[in-house]
């Protein structure tokens, strides 16, 4: 017995499509956009709110934008070669894929000298911008599409500038500077849009972290826990070059910036969005239902780029959210719209709190990286350049990630740290240089205290042997006059703690002398190089009275010593201690957060403490409202009065521990707006800028300092030079004594024979 056949949809309510006939075939067509149209029919019964919130949920865009100065670029940059050539490299995930990629680079160029100059500009090795210069003075600012449709197999986007002069000249003649200059402005800015979905793990995120993220935290007062948490998260954005800005979770009654702001029409008529649509530049929250509704419009007020989920912030968005939907009661498609949007916002789940957890998720519109108020030493140390790229995946159980032991890696080799490994020509100058954080070559109680480079150079042909020279941000190291027969060859010299930074650029300078043979032969290069074996070593501690000799203390287990009137202020007070943390070298990952409730501190390890009392400690500096008054051994060396927006931090000891200790002058002190390191003397007088004075009150003429320039062996010539006198006279005395010795020997036996 055959099935009985039903009859489908089309045949039941449109019979005449089943007819093999012309007419039907174009009804089944349109049958498509006619069921499209009764859908949207439906959806128009949709309440406005319903509707807005609808369009608020999913994907967002998001826009990120960094500038040479927020990758440490700060000063102009100038190329007035014949032909001058310079790369930046403007950092960004491999596999995230970007629209609307753009660079707009800014400079202005000055032409002094006649004959043709040009301008090339270049992304990731292919011509995009080619001009010629012909006026004195301009504008040479560009605007620059980045192929986003050509896979990248770096995480950078390369800039490359080339700044040629055809300056009539003999070919022969040596390179010089000349005087049509292009300066390159360090506002130069890399722009790129991505999808929100695109963002599939932890380090991706991370890296595309902006220029300035902010760090949300529950409230203004913070538990000891979460406060311990945000500091180090701080200092670790800090030393990955991100200049972090703390930010409370709005309450009612606070003032937020309403610029930009978009209120769908839908949402408007609502309580809690009519006060922020009302157009005020700068508006002030009722209640708590603004506060959720801040979250639903994604403003940045009440997002961040980071968060520590702490039960607190967690039952504040609650909260508000709760407060807001009482507004939604009235209709139920709102509800049910308002429903889902809350479950797609992932960074409230249950498990936030989770231990050690770290997790990408939603906030608002925003995608946020969640650590839990119990694991920002965890999430500190595996967001470091040594652990990053592990994080491939959305979340990660970190238990334990610290930096490894120093016995273990008593050695870093630079091509580890990203230097590049591949040769180059040299005519008269080249330069090699690579960029090495203080963060990844201190660790564990150490710092970088030997450099070691190996080089290899082909003969030229010219007699004289090239010259290569080693600095370290700028400050010569080691030069050595080259063999030049293509054998490796190797330059070493200590690192002096004054020329340690934040950031530290590595510079081997090679130097040859052309050859034309009385201008019948074009001078031509010859291949000099890097090698990969060369490498940056560092040295235990050394404490000797001067910031410098306290930064590898500082790397290794520290005390920092907080008031506990600081947990009270936490977005103030947090921003002071981070900056601080940075110049001090302190680590976020093995350091020890003691809040004091009253009376002074006591330390028990190396410490930073900040407007703390330290118990012990002999202060040369003394701070009493705006009064300063530095002592000497005898007398004050300084006293002055009614000083603001300054501050002082020291070298001190107590109770058998080195450390430093910092203290606002007068009322308000300013947070220095740019990072530093404390890298000379032992006295630093602070202000918005970073440091305006500098003190050594110790011994000027001490070879700390001398020796930290010279090679591994100086200490033995250091030596030798009392030493070998000495040796010599006792050397002498010794065969005087055995000559006597034998003569009286001879003496005694002759007497014998008689």
């Amino acid at each position: 017995m055959s099935a009985e056949r039903r009859p489908s949809f089309f045949q039941v309510f449109l019979p005449s499509l089943s007819m093999p006939s012309l007419f039907s075939r174009r009804i089944a067509l349109l049958a498509p956009t006619a069921l499209l149209a009764l859908s949207t029919a439906f959806l128009a019964h949709a309440s406005p709110a319903s509707d807005a919130l609808q369009r608020l949920q999913g994907e967002t865009w998001v826009n990120r934008s960094f500038a040479l100065s927020d990758l440490g670029i700060g000063d102009t940059v100038l190329l007035n070669g014949f032909d001058s050539r310079q790369e930046f490299y403007l950092p960004v995930p491999r596999g995230l894929a970007l629209t609307e990629a753009s660079i707009d680079f800014s400079g202005r160029y000055h032409k002094a000298e006649g004959g043709s100059t040009s301008m090339l500009l270049t992304v990731n090795g292919r011509p995009v911008q080619a001009r010629r210069i012909e006026a004195a003075e301009g504008d040479a600012s560009q605007s620059l599409k980045v192929d986003t449709g050509v896979a990248r197999t770096a995480n950078f986007v390369r800039l490359g500038v080339q700044w040629s002069n055809n300056v009539a000249r003999r070919v022969c003649e040596l390179e010089r500077s000349t005087g049509n200059v292009l300066a390159i402005s360090p506002e130069t800015r890399f722009n790129y849009r991505f999808n929100s979905g695109a963002l599939t793990s932890l380090a991706d995120a991370w890296a595309t972290l902006p220029a300035r993220p902010v760090l949300l935290v529950a409230s203004r007062n913070l538990s000891k826990t979460s406060y311990d948490s945000a500091w180090r998260l701080g200092v670790a954005l800090e030393q990955a070059n991100r200049r972090v800005q703390i930010q409370a979770f709005p309450v009612a009654g606070d003032v937020v910036d309403t610029s930009g702001w978009q209120v769908p029409a839908g949402l408007a008529a609502l309580p809690a969005f009519a006060g922020p649509a009302g157009g005020n530049a700068r508006y002030e929250l009722k209640n708590e239902a603004e506060v959720g509704a801040l979250l639903v419009l994604g403003a940045t007020a009440a997002s961040g780029d980071l968060l520590v989920a702490d039960t607190a912030l967690r039952q504040q968005i609650a909260k508000a959210l709760e407060a807001l939907a009482v507004q939604f009661a009235g209709d139920a498609d709102a509800l049910r719209a308002f429903a889902l949007w809350r479950e797609q916002q992932t960074a409230l789940a249950a498990d936030a709190g989770s231990a050690g957890q770290v997790r990408l998720a939603t906030l608002g519109a925003h995608p946020v990286i969640v650590v839990p108020e119990n694991a920002g030493a965890q999430a500190a140390g595996v967001f470091a350049e040594t652990w990053r790229n592990l994080l491939v995946s959305r979340q990660a159980g970190v238990r334990t990630a610290d930096a490894p032991d120093a016995s273990e890696r008593p050695a870093i080799r630079l091509n580890s740290l990203g230097a590049s490994e591949a040769g180059f020509d040299v005519v008269s100058r080249g330069e090699w240089t690579a960029t090495l954080p203080l963060g990844v070559v201190a660790a564990n109680g150490r710092m970088p205290s030997e450099l070691v480079i190996d080089v290899a150079a082909a003969p030229g042909a010219s007699s004289t042997r090239p010259v290569a020279s080693v600095f370290w941000n700028d400050v010569l190291l080691s030069a050595k006059r080259l063999e030049a027969d293509g054998r490796p060859e190797r330059l070493d010299a200590r690192i002096p703690g004054y020329a340690l930074g934040l950031s530290n650029v590595v510079r081997v300078s090679f130097q040859r002398q052309p050859y034309s043979n009385d201008c019948q032969e074009m001078p031509q290069g010859f291949p000099v190089n890097v090698l990969p074996t060369s490498f940056v070593r560092a040295g235990d501690a050394r404490p000797d009275g001067s910031f410098v000799g306290l930064l590898p203390l500082m790397s290794g287990n520290p005390q920092v010593a907080v008031p506990q009137a600081w947990l009270a202020d936490a977005p103030a007070s947090l921003a002071r201690l981070v900056r601080m943390a940075v110049a001090a070298g302190v680590t976020p990952v093995r350091s020890e957060l003691v809040v004091t409730q009253s009376g002074a501190f006591s330390p028990t390890r190396p410490f930073l403490a900040l407007q703390v009392a330290v118990d012990g400690a002999a202060s040369k500096v003394e701070v009493k409202d705006a009064s300063l008054r530095i002592h000497g051994r005898k007398a004050p060396w300084l006293e002055l009065d009614d000083l603001s927006q300054l501050s002082a931090i020291e070298v001190s000891r107590a109770h058998g521990q080195d450390g430093m200790q910092w203290q606002p002058i007068g009322a308000r002190a300013v947070v220095p707006a740019k990072p530093f390191v404390l890298n000379r003397g032992d006295i630093a007088m602070l202000g918005a800028d970073g440091p305006v004075s500098w003190l050594d009150s110790g011994n000027p003429a001490d070879e700390s300092a001398r020796r930290g320039g010279e090679g591994a062996f100086f200490e033995w010539r250091s030596y030798a030079a009392w030493g070998m006198p000495v040796i010599g006279v006792a050397v002498f005395a010794l065969l005087l004594l055995i000559l006597l010795a034998w003569r009286a020997r001879r003496r005694h036996a002759r007497k014998s024979q008689q």
